[in-house]
């Protein structure tokens, strides 16, 4: 057996073979792709057989009728196996004037090569089977290169987000394309463009299933955190909601506290992680009011002094709740430290400035402004203008000026007061 036919008829069996059980058993490619896989190995293997019959009549010369069609049948599978390249390179575009402009070549090329049937102005075989090029010979290889040219500009136009070295991978694959079309125009070499048909579709496919399973993962693992993110955020809540239940003038005081905090967060320019964190810390800056007596929370008139020492009780209660969650290390700040004053006069540390967490310091003036814009059993919400009187007060002694000044600023950008208890 020589190493020509080894080539010609092995190599592209057994590239098929191997092609087909990796698109079957990767279930996750798109149905649309898959089947345009299916099709390429389909048509390279009607290649193969019709490519072996282009060998096989004229040596047992037989009737011309059957060797031009045979060539016939060569000239049309070959640019429509570079058409379905073509369907893969912008398989996410949904323009159909854009698919139906790229098949017109394929048509007119179906036509160029059945005109072999009524004149020998493509292509023709004299009494000894011999192929002969007509006039317009080289009209095939032109479209030829025409797809190779479309398979670059294509990928280049329709380029998908982390998918920038699948430019490399086309650029070589028409480079080898290329280089097979040469062999068979120039050199008459056929074998070395059936081989690279084969080659450059199994080396496509290798890289696009490796990119397909990468963009699953991917997805796969933002869905998991996204659900992951969901389920953290309810369970939150939940707790939180355990928290103001406790008080019926606090219904909702957590929820609002995250809100503003959020919001301040952002006009501070903090990032969105920061800010998402930041709205479960407010979310929980008062849990350890779990382990505060109910007489003593719901209590309608003046503290004692012991009393009020247990109620201080609760950030510490708080943090050491929250630092036993290890997935958000810093989730305890806000419930520790937001009764911190900027000055150092706070509870349950005494630290003072920036030395405060940034968190707690934002958590602190969404708490005070919550206080004072809702309902409670010893009075009813105080008016905008005094909250704002309140917090210019406070400004640089209790609560953080900068952060102050937001809230501030939000208030004057609220003339209907709709920042409150509702």
């Amino acid at each position: 057996m020589s190493l020509d036919f080894f080539t010609m008829d092995y190599f592209p069996v057994i590239g098929s073979f191997f092609l087909f059980i990796f698109i079957w058993r990767n279930s996750e490619l798109d149905e649309n792709v898959r089947r345009i896989f299916y099709a390429l190995i389909a048509l390279s293997d009607l290649e193969l057989v019709n490519f072996n019959m282009e060998y096989y009549f004229p040596a047992r010369n037989m009737d011309s009728i059957w060797t031009v069609t045979v060539t016939c049948i060569g000239y049309i599978l070959r640019p429509l196996l570079l058409y379905l390249f073509i369907m893969i390179v912008i398989r996410n575009v949904k323009s159909v004037r854009l698919r139906r402009l790229m098949f017109i070549p394929v048509v007119i090329n179906t036509l160029f090569s059945l005109s072999g049937f009524f004149t020998d102005l493509a292509y023709s075989y004299d009494e000894n089977n011999v192929f002969h090029r007509g006039p317009l010979g080289w009209f095939s290889h032109v479209v030829m290169i025409f797809y190779l040219i479309s398979i670059l500009v294509l990928s280049l136009k329709y380029k998908r987000k982390g998918h920038g070295f699948e430019q490399v991978v086309l650029f070589i694959m028409t480079f080898i394309l290329t280089f097979g079309s040469f062999m068979e125009s120039i050199l008459g070499n056929l074998v070395v463009l059936r081989i690279s048909i084969i080659a450059s579709i199994i080396f496509y496919y290798m890289f696009f299933q490796s990119q397909t399973y990468k963009d699953d993962r991917s997805k796969k693992m933002l869905e998991q955190a996204q659900k992951l993110e969901t389920i953290s955020l309810q369970v939150v809540t939940a707790l939180a909601g355990t928290v103001d239940a406790k008080d019926a003038y606090t219904n909702g005081h957590s929820r609002r506290v995250a809100q503003y905090s959020r919001d301040i967060a952002k006009k501070l320019g903090c990032s969105e992680q920061f800010s998402k964190d930041i709205y479960f810390m407010g979310t929980l800056h008062d849990i350890g009011k779990i382990g505060i007596p109910d007489h003593i929370i719901n209590k309608k008139g003046r503290l004692t002094d012991e009393e009020y020492e247990i109620i201080k009780t609760h950030p510490a209660i708080g943090s050491e709740v929250l630092k036993k969650i290890t997935d958000m290390p810093n989730l305890y700040c806000g419930a520790r430290w937001h009764h911190e004053h900027y000055d150092g006069t706070g509870y349950p540390d005494g630290i003072s400035g920036e030395e405060i967490p940034l968190e707690a310091r934002i958590i602190a003036v969404a708490d005070a402004y919550d206080a004072m814009s809702s309902k409670r059993s010893y009075r009813d919400p105080m008016k905008q203008a005094d909250i704002r009187k309140e917090l210019v007060r406070v400004r640089g002694s209790q609560l953080d000026p900068e952060i102050t000044d937001v809230m501030i600023d939000m208030i004057d950008n609220d003339p209907d007061y709709l920042l409150r208890e509702r």
